[in-house]
């Protein structure tokens, strides 16, 4: 916590480290599974083809789930290099759809909360953020970023990052923030990779 940012914390590096394995890791289970998928179909009857697509469909979308997580590697370490982690400001929800709140005091107003959400994708039940916070064993985490644009959320130690953003601050069809942020904490979260328009 006493670092300039999270990223000059070597518990961090380790963590972000270990996250691109795991993540590296999925999406070379998840493409090894097409070749088996390819053998189990040729190996077995025709009519069992009615079975394997569901499970093709499937695999498919788990590998896109994969490759999305591991994409935003690259932006969950840009962040990390502007922002320092904040502990205990950070309240963690689950919400009715399946996906996981996270409640951060807005940097300029701290009485007016800000939400990101994560999760609440079919095949994300099972992912630490939603499953361990559906069940109550996580209630609190560290923050690093902007909640108003984007961020990276941490177990304490660090471990378990994964990075969460407001829409606008990341889809391009959408107009980006500009209202009640200071061009100071633009110019963090334009150098974090959001979208904050023009100054």
């Amino acid at each position: 916590m006493d670092h300039e940012t999270a990223w000059d914390d070597p518990d961090t590096r380790r963590a972000w480290r270990s996250t691109t394995l795991f993540r590296c890791a999925a999406v070379l289970g998840s493409l090894l599974a097409f070749p088996a998928w390819l053998f189990a179909v040729v190996m077995t009857p025709a009519w069992l083809l009615v079975l394997w697509l569901p499970v093709l469909c499937v695999g498919l979308w788990y590998a896109l789930l994969a490759m999305a997580a591991m994409a935003s590697l690259a932006g969950t370490r840009r962040v990390l290099r502007v922002y320092p982690w904040q502990a205990g400001i950070t309240e963690v929800r689950s919400k009715k759809n399946g996906s996981t709140q996270f409640v951060v005091p807005n940097p300029e107003r701290a009485e007016k909360p800000v939400s990101l959400g994560y999760g609440g994708l079919i095949g994300t039940g099972r992912h630490f953020w939603v499953r361990t916070v559906k069940c109550g064993q996580v209630t609190a985490a560290w923050f690093a970023g902007d909640p108003r644009y984007l961020g990276v959320v941490a177990t304490p130690g660090p471990r378990h990052l994964v990075l969460v953003a407001q829409r606008e601050a990341t889809d391009s069809r959408m107009s980006p923030r500009r209202r009640g942020v200071s061009p100071e904490a633009r110019a963090k979260a334009r150098a974090a990779g959001a979208r904050v328009g023009g100054d």
